[in-house]
């Protein structure tokens, strides 16, 4: 195994000719350019994973029990965190993932490292972190990322052990080159939920504590104001937010007829966003206060949308899924949406395909389009993180140039950003059974090799782990699964 250190001996004199100005890189051809950034990028990662090393010794050596008399306290900082701040010039979150990483670095090296030396002393037990420690020292994780895993996937519990928070780790791993820190964050976080649902429960209530709304005049008459508020809720305003805004943010281009009028007016509207966004929800506050309890409004009701499999539904163990966000919730509170808001069933074939209506119309129904972003999870482009709601329905056999269907199969949610620069650039999407692989212009890869496009949605992600896992069952004693609906 290379170490840091080696690998930064052989990357220094690569990163030395580059040239340290502007200009240097002005007239190198595109894969030079890019070259270059990948041994910087190689370099950095080792400057980083020495630096997570000597952090955590700084911190061994600045524990609170040694008080004044610890390394960082007589350097004159009030911890290793901020001592590392201060000489690094990095964040103070930076900081602190770190010294984070650098201490899982450490355990692990430690451990190991008695294991071998002294093979006739009780073994110490790996730890849980292990695989991440082994992916950054290999160059295969980047310090944010193996603190995104770390502080997602948090310590092992009695109902949560250490080897299953390892074999959570693995499963990140997996997905780590596709994947940015704050994707990966979520992504343990998920995997967290999933491995003790009463800790999903528990933060919900805690959340929902925590939730206020203040306002308060200012000296110069204005009225200011913050509030915080729990995934669901907060999932509903945000929801708000985007039917008052999302034309001129971004959102999908492809609506009905009869809305177009109203998207054109708010993409057209004078008004900044910001100050659109004000108004209208002023607007709806005053709807509400002056409404008739007895009146119907219109049809236009933004609405959260939880993704849940029946199991789940039928045994009251588990819990769901925002679809825009992945933040878990609880049974209790998918019961009692449901109470009010009902259910809408989406059936996925042996592929994860949803049932298809051919090509009786061009744009994709509705019904489809909650198909899509159950099956989807949001954008489906490499490290995009658009939720469904942004997202647009790409027919990958075009409806004019392949007389292609209007079948979710051959469909996929792709950001206005991405679904642009597929047709704009040359890009393709090709699909063989459930999965789809997106091919680059040949510009950008003279061989087209192709992509693997994953789902982001985690109801899918998880109707398809337990697929996998039946597979190496007794199918007689293990059903199949009943694939996941939405909402």
């Amino acid at each position: 195994m290379r170490t840091p250190a080696a690998t930064l001996l052989r990357t220094a004199d690569t990163v030395a000719r580059l040239g340290s100005s502007p200009t240097s890189y002005a007239a190198l051809p595109k894969q030079d350019l890019l070259n270059a950034l990948h041994v910087i990028s190689d370099a950095r990662h080792c400057c980083d994973t020495i630096t997570a090393a000597i952090a955590a010794e700084l911190s061994r050596r600045s524990e609170p029990d040694l008080g004044s008399a610890g390394l960082a306290q007589q350097e004159g900082y009030r911890t290793p965190q901020a001592m590392v701040e201060a000489i690094t010039g990095t964040t103070k979150g930076g900081a602190l993932s770190i010294v984070e990483v650098g201490k899982m670095l450490a355990e692990t090296d430690a451990v190991e490292t008695l294991k071998r030396e002294h093979p006739e002393l009780p073994a110490p037990p790996t730890p849980w972190h292990a695989p991440v420690a082994h992916a950054v020292t290999d160059g295969k994780l980047s310090i944010a990322q193996a603190d995104a895993i770390r502080a997602g996937l948090g310590l092992p519990t009695e109902s949560v052990p250490p080897e299953a928070l390892s074999e959570a780790a693995r499963e990140l791993l997996d997905d780590a080159t596709t994947l940015t820190a704050g994707q990966l964050h979520r992504r343990a976080r998920q995997l967290r939920d999933d491995l003790n649902d009463a800790e999903v429960a528990d933060r919900e209530k805690a959340q929902l504590e925590q939730q206020h709304l203040k306002a308060w005049k200012r000296p110069d008459g204005m009225v200011e104001g913050k509030f915080l508020y729990a995934p669901e809720p907060g999932a509903f305003l945000l929801s708000v937010l985007d039917e008052l805004t999302s034309p001129r943010r971004g959102g999908p281009r492809f609506v009905k007829e009869e809305d177009r009028a109203r998207i054109d007016a708010i993409a057209n509207d004078p008004r900044p966003t910001d100050r659109l966004a004000a108004d209208g929800f002023l607007e709806l506050l005053r709807i509400g206060a002056d409404a008739d309890p007895g009146q119907v409004f219109g049809s236009r009701r933004p609405a959260v949308r939880v993704i849940v499999t029946k199991e789940t539904l039928d045994s009251g163990e588990g819990h769901g899924s925002i679809q825009d966000t992945g933040e878990a919730v609880s049974i209790g509170t998918i019961r009692r949406e449901i109470c009010s808001t009902g259910t809408v069933a989406v059936v996925l074939d042996d592929d994860g395909q949803c049932i298809n209506v051919g090509r009786e119309q061009r744009l994709f129904t509705a019904r489809q389009r909650i198909g899509l972003a159950v099956r989807d999870g949001g954008c489906m482009w490499p490290g995009c993180d658009r939720p469904p709601s942004w997202c647009e329905a790409h027919h990958i056999n075009q409806w004019k140039r392949d007389h292609g269907k209007t079948d979710i199969a051959d469909g996929v949610l792709l950001c206005k950003h991405h679904h642009l620069l597929l047709h704009n650039n040359g890009w393709d999407i090709r699909r063989t059974g459930g999965r789809y692989m997106l091919l680059p212009p040949r510009s950008v890869s003279p061989n087209r090799e192709p992509r693997h496009l994953a789902t982001k949605s985690r109801a899918v992600q998880d109707w398809n782990a337990r697929r996998h896992r039946l597979r190496v069952h007794d199918r007689d004693r293990f059903p199949e699964p009943t694939p996941p609906s939405g909402r």
